[in-house]
């Protein structure tokens, strides 16, 4: 069972910084309902951040951030993983 400390707990912050960073943007613009793909987000690095988030335990997978490419759907997926581990 992986560590889930709170250093590296997966936070929307956390997710608004790493898309900023890969897009060379500023977290700020990056807003929670905005399609991802229409501000530069391709599939090599969503291919990135999948593995970059799945490292805390979130099991996020390339196909779970491919379906919806917003923010916030991508948040409900790794709240729900969180809440499935912790209930485990």
């Amino acid at each position: 069972m992986p560590d889930n400390t709170a250093a590296d707990a997966l936070t929307l912050e956390r997710m608004r910084a790493d898309i900023a960073e890969i897009l060379q943007e500023d977290p700020d613009t990056i807003t929670p309902g905005e399609n991802l793909v229409d501000l530069g987000l391709d599939s090599i690095r969503i291919m990135t951040l999948a593995e970059r988030w799945s490292r805390p335990g979130a099991r996020i997978e390339f196909v779970d951030l491919v379906e919806e490419t917003e923010l916030m759907a991508w948040w409900a997926t790794v709240s729900r993983r969180h809440a499935t581990l912790a209930g485990q």
